[in-house]
């Protein structure tokens, strides 16, 4: 096995960001799992709308907010940051807005992305577990977005406060919880979002119940999904999800799966796909036992320089499961 196949890209990568920080075009968000520290480059493509029309967005945001310092204004301007990779400052105004606002479950529900987004996922887990226990008994609440920024959607709170709980205990290696979270966030999909939401809680339900050894309802849960591409046809994103769970159900060849190809959907650059495909494929080999297979995918899925996909987090988390906290480039 080549074990430092990605050495070379992934130094080259620690040696940018160390050079950006020391000219201070880049900012220490965090660590990720290896203790490899994360910056905040404003050029880095994640295609979340024109980045002109994001930066003005932004400005316009953070006049709102300081002119009003409202809930909305104070959830509006944080989710703008984290949209441009300042994860540590969209924290910053969604705990100053909570202090404020102590049972707001929109900033509880935002700042719980962001904090999985730099890997502390036991506040992730927490500020989730608030928001969705302030959700009980309450009508479904809908995050208010405003013109500019085609990658913010009006999204269900409650949707995103279980599908993010199930990221986090996901990434925990806690399965059962993230299976039952996943689940949650599947149920409010069926009732109000489209076949992509649906398809991606599938995708990460079954994952979580194969990795909880709950062969018997991940298989079930695979057979009862019937969406089709054309389902798909109004995703904003790739169909990544879907033509993962399409490779689950032995409808794709494991072969022909990976791609880095820029569609110019939301979140979905080269680097979005190169990650999310490598892990799906990464994944395919782990539900198998084959981790020696697993392994190279895993590789290339952190091998990105964009350290907040979902896909780039999980795969630190698996690779930490599986073969410990050493990363690859240091074996």
């Amino acid at each position: 096995m080549k074990k430092h196949i990605f050495l070379i890209p992934l130094m080259a990568f620690s040696c940018a960001s160390a050079a950006m920080a020391q000219s201070g075009t880049a900012s220490l968000q965090g660590y990720d799992l290896f203790g490899k520290p994360m910056y905040f480059d404003a050029e880095q493509k994640v295609n979340v709308g024109e980045p002109s029309s994001l930066e003005k967005a932004i400005t316009d945001a953070k006049s709102d907010y300081e002119k009003t310092e409202s809930e909305a204004s104070a959830v509006w301007y944080g989710r703008l940051l984290g949209f441009r990779g300042d994860m540590k400052a969209s924290i910053d105004v969604f705990t100053k807005g909570l202090s404020k606002y102590p049972n707001s479950v929109a900033l509880l529900r935002h700042r719980a992305h962001r904090y999985f987004s730099i890997r502390q996922f036991g506040k992730s887990i927490a500020d989730g577990l608030q928001a969705a226990k302030l959700s009980i008994g309450k009508p479904l609440e809908r995050d208010i977005v405003r013109p500019g920024v085609p990658a913010a959607t009006p999204d269900v709170l409650q949707f995103y406060i279980y599908y993010h709980l199930g990221q986090a205990y996901f990434a925990s290696h806690q399965f059962e919880q993230a299976a039952h979270w996943f689940h949650e966030s599947r149920q409010i999909a069926l009732g109000t979002a489209g076949a992509p939401d649906v398809t991606a809680c599938v995708y990460w339900e079954y994952l979580s119940l194969a990795h909880a050894t709950k062969y018997i309802e991940a298989k079930a849960l695979l057979d009862s999904y019937s969406y089709t591409m054309h389902d798909m046809k109004d995703n904003i994103e790739d169909n990544i999800y879907f033509n993962g769970v399409e490779l689950f159900k032995g409808h794709q060849d494991v072969d022909d799966f990976l791609s880095d190809r820029d569609t110019g959907k939301s979140f979905s650059s080269s680097d979005g796909n190169r990650a999310s495909t490598a892990f799906t494929i990464s994944e395919y080999y782990i539900l198998h036992a084959d981790y020696d297979k697993a392994r190279p995918f895993l590789e290339k899925s952190l091998n990105v320089k964009t350290w907040s996909y979902f896909a780039r987090i999980q795969a630190e988390a698996e690779w930490t499961y599986i073969f410990g906290k050493t990363g690859p480039q240091q074996n």
